[in-house]
């Protein structure tokens, strides 16, 4: 949680107690817990250690994480929008890849672009909603965690930011309705981290009162610093019966980081610590081995992977560094697939057949792939095949991403992407700016043993319509999505732009959701009263008194048809925005709206802020028993 609502300083709610049903040491988490040093500094910012989105991706699949779902249905879900513009104007490295991506690559993206070791990241997910090993009874319960997946924008006196609503915008952050940009959580703790004044660097904390509180109804009046003592709220008693508050001392800045996120020890930073001790106790690349066993294994991201002495001298790992541990010790740590030469080691077995090492897998390679990727045969390690076949089996290897290829007895031209191999029409072929002489010209058969996509489709944000029918559709995340004339006009769409396709092109795509209305756009139905907050994809309703406190005009409301509008998906109704001041009808007490709590106020309070009585809305009881109440604030 963070205490300041200033913009990219959130509060963020932190869970209860949660657990894993993996076999880990959370024993020793316990016993090794110092509340002063939760993380190294290079450990915090280190954003290899994953090995790329296939070592998440695998890390989701070995803990059973809802996460390892790939699914079209449950990629959607993720809510990564379709538009390009936007994220390209958030620190999204990738906004125009032309398709949805993974959860594992989204969280990739989102570290390597903010500077913040994954695992941090994986901690977090399941810190605040159990995402890595939690089980989600109903789609509802599901899309409620992923849409708070970090807990990014929650404090702890109750509410969450309306920007934040989705596992994308949780990672990546968004765009208020007055374009103000606002950046998701890895960037947050990154800024904390090296965060500077002056020009020296100081990092990051919790704000804090003259007596150095990071808690309770004293004035803030700074910001906490690395090697500052402060008194830190707990959130509850358990474990070791932890009091209400400790002392604790922020002693390096990823420690000073993670407290502003979090101002508790218990339970919110004891369980990153136990979490992360768990799985990632020993960096990777640490070699591990039970004494009088000849097997030795290496930590890679909580997995214990058998590794031979080939590899250990070709990855450079120092056995003089090998750690001796117990039979039980070493079975607490799940089995992952036997430890592969580094991604790109070309390997031969005894038969003179090639293999590649991609993405920790062995892949056939033809001779014809090698010399797309300038690999030399001749540079081939020759490995046992025992080993070899110990290796994870990764299928055939394919040239690179974006490689023209056609074969030299049909003249259809395909580019390769995402392990597959997809046509390109004449239409996408200029569109994208392609060119004859960049096509590889490969032998008969040679492209028939590559799996086949889809037609490629044409860049996000080009407007289609086939041939055919007068349907318009925006392009995508590689997807068609339906346009409705009202969304059409709201966007600033022009029919002059739109591309006629042919229909048997146009049916080879897949079609998502319709597309919706812009972030922070009004819009009702032609026959309801009912008004809407669009954010991010979806239609948030929202109550006379908050279109009142929100400053909303009708002026601004767009009116569509019935069909329109009800194509929208439906989100969680819109709340009051902080800093509103209301009262109820039978009320004479008015209310400061502070990190979603509804907090008294003294008329010297009230006058302290420069408040107005004009300013205050009327409430009704249903719309304030919406939100807690907190203390008086009496200054």
């Amino acid at each position: 949680m963070k205490i300041s609502n200033i913009k990219y300083q959130i509060s963020i709610f932190i869970l209860a107690l949660l657990s894993v049903s993996s076999p880990v040491n959370f024993a020793y988490a316990q016993e090794t817990f110092n509340p002063n040093l939760l993380i190294p500094d290079d450990r915090f910012v280190d954003t290899q250690t994953l090995g790329g989105a296939e070592g998440i991706q695998k890390f989701f699949e070995i803990k059973g994480s809802v996460l390892a779902n790939t699914s079209p249905d449950f990629l959607t879900k993720l809510r990564e929008p379709g538009d390009v513009n936007l994220k390209s104007r958030l620190p999204d490295p990738r906004p125009n890849l032309g398709r949805l991506r993974t959860a594992a690559e989204l969280v990739y993206d989102a570290a390597t672009s903010a500077g913040l070791n994954p695992q941090v990241i994986l901690v977090t997910l399941q810190k605040e909603q159990s995402l890595i090993d939690g089980i989600f009874s109903t789609e509802v319960r599901l899309q409620g965690a992923l849409d708070r997946s970090l807990g990014f924008g929650c404090p702890d006196e109750g509410g969450c930011s309306d920007i934040f609503l989705g596992f994308y915008h949780q990672l990546f952050g968004n765009f208020d309705a007055s374009d103000n940009r606002y950046i998701g959580m890895p960037s947050s703790l990154v800024r904390s981290f090296y965060f500077e004044s002056g020009g020296v660097r100081v990092g990051r904390g919790p704000m804090v009162d003259a007596n150095n509180n990071a808690y309770g109804n004293g004035n803030r009046i700074r910001t906490a610093r690395m090697g500052d003592t402060i008194t830190i709220e707990n959130t509850q008693g358990g474990p070791n019966n932890a009091p209400s508050a400790q002392v604790v001392t922020l002693s390096n800045f990823a420690t000073t980081a993670l407290y502003r996120y979090t101002p508790h020890v218990y339970n919110g930073n004891y369980n990153f610590t136990k979490f992360f001790t768990a799985w990632f106790r020993y960096p990777n690349g640490t070699l591990i081995q039970v004494a009088g066993d000849p097997k030795i294994y290496v930590i890679d991201n909580s997995l214990k992977r058998q590794i031979s002495q080939l590899v250990i001298t070709q990855r450079g790992l120092n056995l003089g560094g090998l750690v001796s541990v117990s039979a039980s010790e070493l079975a607490q740590y799940q089995s992952g697939d036997v430890m592969p030469p580094k991604d790109g080691t070309l390997l031969k077995n005894s038969l003179g057949q090639l293999f590649v090492i991609e993405d920790s897998a062995r892949k056939n390679i033809s001779s014809f792939v090698a010399a797309q990727r300038k690999l030399d045969p001749v540079a081939a390690v020759i490995v046992p095949d025992d080993e070899i076949t110990s290796y994870k089996d990764g299928g055939r290897a394919l040239p690179l991403d974006g490689t023209l290829v056609k074969s030299s007895d049909n003249p259809a031209v395909y580019i390769i992407t995402n392990d597959q191999k997809r046509l390109l029409s004449g239409f996408i072929f200029k569109q994208r700016g392609l060119k004859f002489a960049d096509v590889l010209t490969a032998q008969p058969g040679e492209l028939d043993t590559y799996p086949a996509g889809l037609l490629m489709t044409p860049l996000d944000g080009t407007l289609v319509k086939s041939a055919a029918s007068p349907a318009v559709y925006h392009v995508g995340n590689g997807k068609l999505e339906p346009l409705t004339l009202f969304v059409f006009t709201e966007r600033g769409f022009r029919f002059k732009d739109v591309v006629s396709i042919a229909a048997g092109e146009i049916a080879e795509w897949e079609v998502a959701k319709p597309m919706p209305p812009s972030t922070g756009v009004l819009v009702k139905a032609k026959s309801s009263p009912a008004v809407y907050y669009i954010e991010s994809g979806v239609k948030r309703p929202l109550s006379y008194e908050v279109f009142l406190a929100r400053r909303f005009s009708f002026k601004d409301v767009l009116v569509g048809s019935d069909p329109e509008i009800e194509l929208i998906e439906l989100g969680e109704p819109l709340t009051l925005p902080d800093r509103s001041v209301v009262k109820t009808k039978d009320g004479a007490t008015v209310y400061y709206l502070v990190d979603g709590a509804l907090r008294p106020l003294t008329l010297k309070a009230f006058q302290n802020r420069g408040l107005l009585f004009k300013d205050v809305v009327t409430i009704s009881a249903e719309e304030f028993a919406k939100y807690p109440v907190g203390a008086v604030v009496e200054n």
